[in-house]
C-alpha cells in the first residue's frame, strides 16, 4: 500500500514539473510575441513611428513620441502623445482631432502632453 502511495506521488511531481514546464513556455511566448512593455527600453511598434511622423508634419508641433495601446485584433484603444509646440489651444486640438481620425479613437482615450512644461504639460 506504501508503494502504491509512494508511485503516485512520483507521478504527480512529474505532473506539476510538466505543468509548470509548460507554464512557464507560454509566459515567454506571450512575453516575446508583445515585443516587451512599456519602460523596458523597446522600440515603439510600426503604428507607433507613423502617427509620430504625421503628427510631427503639422505645423506648430515639433518632434512627438506616441504610445498607442492596442486590443487583441490590433485596433488602437488608447493613445497617450507627448509633443512639442504646444504654445496654444488650437495646436493641441489639431494634434487630438489628428490622433482621433488617425487611430479612430474618441477624443477621451487619448491624452496630449507638452513637453518641458509647455501648454498641456508639467512644469
Amino acid at each position: 500500500m506504501m508503494n502504491g502511495l509512494l508511485d503516485r506521488l512520483r507521478g504527480a511531481r512529474r505532473i506539476e514539473f510538466f505543468a509548470a514546464l509548460a507554464l512557464l513556455a507560454l509566459l515567454a511566448l506571450l512575453v516575446l510575441g508583445r515585443g516587451g512593455g512599456p519602460g523596458d527600453g523597446a522600440e515603439g511598434t510600426e503604428l507607433e513611428a507613423r502617427v509620430e511622423r504625421i503628427l510631427s508634419g503639422i505645423d506648430g508641433v515639433g518632434r512627438v513620441s506616441a504610445m498607442i495601446t492596442q486590443d487583441a485584433d490590433g485596433r488602437a484603444t488608447a493613445a497617450l502623445i507627448v509633443a512639442d509646440g504646444l504654445e496654444d489651444v488650437q495646436t493641441w486640438l489639431t494634434l487630438q482631432s489628428a490622433v482621433s481620425t488617425l487611430l479612430e479613437l474618441d477624443t477621451g482615450q487619448i491624452e496630449i502632453i507638452g513637453k518641458n512644461g509647455r501648454f498641456g504639460g508639467t512644469v
